[in-house]
């Protein structure tokens, strides 16, 4: 898939290439828990992490079948949150996360306005 500013670049209208396209971007984790977590803010997202600093969340108003593409760049593992009252993978609702390994990715989905569907790499 293109980037989005790439999909602007050929004459493509800005929200159209932003529905489209991904825009990728670069996120530290903060806390251990979902209220603290960094939102994760756009559909592509690298994560660095540290000692007690490695909580993100995904994004409330993400849209259904949206891909999230998030990557752990870090030697820390990385927790991944829902939004408030959210579910990743059936989990339980707000503050149950999973966990991004070092130098791996987790793809997520959102399938409706409480549940998140998750793929990890190998």
């Amino acid at each position: 898939m293109s980037l989005a500013n790439d999909l602007v670049g050929i004459g493509m209208a800005p929200e159209q290439a932003v529905r489209l396209g991904y825009t990728p971007s670069s996120k530290a984790g903060v806390g251990t828990t979902q209220p603290t977590a960094t939102p994760i803010t756009s559909n592509q997202t690298t994560v660095t992490t540290a000692s007690g600093q490695t909580a993100l969340k995904l994004p409330a108003n993400a849209e259904l079948m949206v891909p999230y593409i998030v990557k752990n760049t870090s030697s820390t593992t990385a927790l991944i949150f829902p939004p408030t009252s959210g579910q990743i993978n059936g989990g339980t609702a707000t503050t149950g996360s999973v966990n991004l390994a070092q130098n791996a990715a987790r793809l997520f989905l959102r399938l409706s306005s409480t549940q998140w569907a998750s793929f990890i790499t190998a």
